[in-house]
């Protein structure tokens, strides 16, 4: 499964290649791509007619004037099987904590070296930090887009995955679609609750709820955080003294005491101080 997060409006260039037993293989005749939303709607499709020189097929993804979450799948024949690849996924997004060029200018000058660090490589842990930093902080630092499949209660707000709802972009209950002017009853909520005007029908599963999340951008500090973190990530195995050292205790033979990485915690005491700052803006009980 590959991710792919993708600036609001913009367009971007992905490629597929197939493996038959480790071996990179083309297809028999053309390649298939559909993107779509995740409640089935179709927005984009084009068919590939030849690989490149190194078997990859390239798609186009011609970008999304609205954050969003789509499926891209593949179709094609390889080795005689016609397969279907539907994993991978385009997260249309407000922003990034910081972009590629900053990741190799202002971090270390080593990220400069494109042969030793790959923009692939870059990309990759870049989602991979973001992803940490929200999972622990419980809330997205940059705009984001969220659809929800939720229980109508029998009273009170439903309340969302994430905080700091910014838009609710559709609404149905009971597989009746919500008008846009109904829309606007469900204004922005720090606390990511949603409140209906008379009340939500109680049901399972009955409400389904697209919206916008997220801060404007991330806070400086959760910036100088995320380069810690990108640091860390990257020179892995690099560095004689790892970044979760907590203190050095000298004795004859020398001690290196770490932090303990956790399910709340990379194990970077100034990371870790920044995350704590941040946490969700959500009361512990409730």
């Amino acid at each position: 499964m590959a991710v792919y997060r993708v600036l609001r409006t913009a367009k971007a260039t992905l490629t597929r290649t197939f493996y038959l037993d480790e071996v990179a293989t083309d297809a028999s005749g053309t390649v298939g791509v559909a993107v779509t939303r995740e409640d089935g709607t179709v927005v984009q499709s084009a068919t590939i007619l030849a690989p490149d020189a190194n078997h990859g097929y390239s798609f186009t993804f011609q970008g999304s004037d609205d954050l969003d979450r789509l499926n891209l799948t593949w179709v094609a024949t390889v080795g005689g099987d016609a397969i279907v690849l539907d994993q991978d996924v385009i997260e249309v997004v407000g922003g990034f904590f910081l972009g590629l060029g900053d990741i190799r200018n202002n971090i270390d000058p080593v990220f400069k070296d494109q042969n030793r660090y790959p923009t692939t490589d870059l990309i990759e842990r870049r989602i991979e930090v973001e992803n940490e930093f929200e999972r622990i902080c419980e809330q997205a630092f940059v705009p984001r887009f969220e659809r929800e499949i939720l229980s109508g209660p029998r009273s009170g707000p439903v309340r969302l995955k994430w905080p700091r709802l910014r838009r609710v972009r559709a609404i149905s209950v009971g597989g009746v679609a919500y008008l846009p002017g109904a829309l606007t009853a469900y204004g922005a909520d720090p606390l990511g609750l949603l409140r209906h005007p008379s009340g939500w029908p109680a049901g399972t599963g009955n409400v389904i709820v697209e919206y916008e999340h997220g801060l404007d951008r991330p806070p400086t500090d959760i910036v100088r955080a995320f380069k810690l973190r990108m640091k860390s990530f990257l020179l892995t195995s690099k560095s004689p003294l790892p970044d979760r050292a907590e203190r050095i205790a000298t004795t004859e033979i020398g001690l290196v005491q770490l932090a303990i990485a956790g399910r709340d915690q990379t194990g970077i005491p100034e990371v870790d101080a920044a995350l704590s700052r941040w946490l969700t803006p959500r009361p512990s009980f409730g």
